[in-house]
């Protein structure tokens, strides 16, 4: 039997798919780090917090009340958007293997790594953006700010998220200090955090994160007492190459996140995935990746962060 263009045509397809789906997970992603996992096959995935219920109340023998009403929180709407990439190949190209497309496996795992980089772009840049940059979240402050609102109905108490400073031993002690004074919810009840905190980084902070995480970090030359560091084994250390400046970022700003929350989504109605069709008109093999996705952030206790400045 003969083998025909179409023959041809589906021996390169599963092996492009292979290589795009394979590539797509092959660097380890961060944002799965702290980003919550969806699957929605709805046009819009809404958000709608709701509170828990204060604190109790002592009551009397056979007394009646003490009711209490939750609160809403700021609603949250995830809505996909489409990624493509597509390429061609003639049948000219194949029929004389111009491109050699079965030994090329550099080129396929190309596709995947395109996948990749956009996902990676668009969580880590939820988090940097947070600084004031572009939109604000669904309380009406900007992700990482001074002034967020306790609930939609007692505006005037406030928290505060965004540290200052560069990431040092003694900053790192603020900041635990400011997190304990800020982390209440919206009952004002306090939050307790998790016992392993991600402490967020771009590469330029990997030795100093390294050196102030480290177990003998206290025995820094002038110390007297040569303490151990208490921080040792309390973080839980997570660098991202996507926070970095070239990428839009910064090489100085920290972030301390407390993943298991789930505050932040990444909310997918189709994972990437490749097709293959053969366009007669143009005497074309025609291939596409594909993929629909949003991802944000619908609360700020998400986590604390600084600039680094």
């Amino acid at each position: 039997m003969a083998t025909t263009r179409n023959q041809v045509a589906q021996l390169y397809t599963p092996i492009y798919d292979v290589f795009m789906l394979g590539t797509f997970k092959e660097e380890t992603q961060k944002h799965r780090e702290i980003y919550k996992e969806i699957m929605d096959s709805t046009k819009e995935f809404k958000v709608d917090d709701i509170s828990g219920l204060g604190i109790w109340e002592s009551a009397a023998e056979y007394a009646s009340g003490n009711y209490e009403d939750p609160v809403l929180g700021y609603p949250k709407t995830y809505t996909q958007s489409k990624f493509i990439k597509k390429f061609q190949a003639s049948f000219e190209s194949v029929d004389q293997d111009e491109y050699a497309l079965l030994k090329k496996e550099g080129e396929a795992s190309a596709m995947g790594r395109g996948a990749r980089a956009r996902v990676e772009t668009d969580t880590a840049q939820t988090l940097y953006n947070g600084f004031g940059t572009t939109d604000t979240g669904p309380d009406g402050q900007y992700l990482w700010d001074t002034d967020h609102p306790k609930n939609r109905e007692e505006t005037g108490v406030t928290y505060d998220n965004l540290l200052s400073g560069a990431f040092t031993h003694d900053n790192l002690e603020l900041a635990e200090t400011q997190i304990s004074a800020n982390y209440f919810d919206m009952k004002g009840l306090p939050i307790e955090c998790s016992e392993d905190p991600i402490i967020l980084y771009p590469p330029a902070l990997k030795g100093r994160v390294q050196r102030v995480l480290d177990e003998r970090a206290g025995e820094r030359p002038g110390t007297t007492n040569r303490d151990i560091n208490r921080f040792a084994g309390r973080y839980k250390p997570v660098e991202w190459r996507y926070l970095a400046s070239w990428n839009s970022g910064s090489n100085t700003a920290w972030y301390i996140i407390f993943a298991e929350l789930g505050f932040l989504k990444i909310v997918w109605s189709q994972k990437p995935h490749f097709t293959s069709w053969i366009d007669e008109e143009n005497d074309a093999y025609k291939f596409k990746g594909r993929m629909l996705y949003d991802q944000g952030v619908d609360n700020w206790r998400c986590g604390f962060a600084s600039t680094g400045l």
